[in-house]
């Protein structure tokens, strides 16, 4: 079988003249914001590397849909196909699993918003669904040392402090209780 390409007129990648000067200059951007960062520094440190941290995984690839599932409402398809996890927790090791053992997010203020509280509903009902444990993080506001880990529910929740370590034990024992 072969494929068919839908070439524009107007551009042709594959052609080696200097139609990229029409486009504006690139730059390098970042892939992965600051509190994403800060969440990886501190998975790694308490965790340590029995596991992998992974950025910014697609939706569909944690919550694959089985065989027998051939089609989604159009709404849940398209959020499932354009949603990403901020964090997941994989098993490190030979024959280990590939698949996600935790998921966490990062909280912003952005996450305030009624819209974007509506998509952070649906992300962990899919995740539930699939038996991905999921855990939010937030700096708190009063103290932008300590940073908020709280379950969906809000039901278990520990504060860490990065600059003393305040909260480390307690923290470690509330990631392991969900992996």
């Amino acid at each position: 079988m072969t494929s068919t390409y839908n070439y524009s007129d107007e551009f042709d990648f594959n052609s080696d003249d200097d139609s990229l000067k029409i486009f504006p200059q690139f730059q390098s951007g970042e892939i992965i914001n600051e509190l994403e960062t800060i969440a990886l520094d501190i998975l790694e440190m308490i965790l340590g590397d029995c596991f992998r941290y992974c950025p910014q995984v697609p939706l569909e690839v944690i919550c694959s849909r089985p065989e027998t599932c051939t089609r989604l409402p159009n709404e849940l398809w398209k959020f499932w196909v354009s949603s990403r996890v901020d964090i997941a927790v994989m098993e490190r090791g030979y024959c280990a699993s590939r698949q996600a053992k935790l998921v966490v997010e990062c909280q912003s203020h952005w996450h305030d918003r009624l819209e974007v509280q509506v998509r952070d509903r649906k992300k962990a009902q899919l995740l539930a669904s699939a038996g991905v444990p999921l855990v939010y993080l937030r700096q708190v506001d009063r103290d932008r040392r300590f940073y908020r880990f709280y379950t969906p529910n809000e039901k278990e929740q520990v504060f860490y402090n990065s600059i003393t370590q305040q909260g480390r034990t307690e923290l470690e024992a509330f990631l392991q209780s969900l992996l």
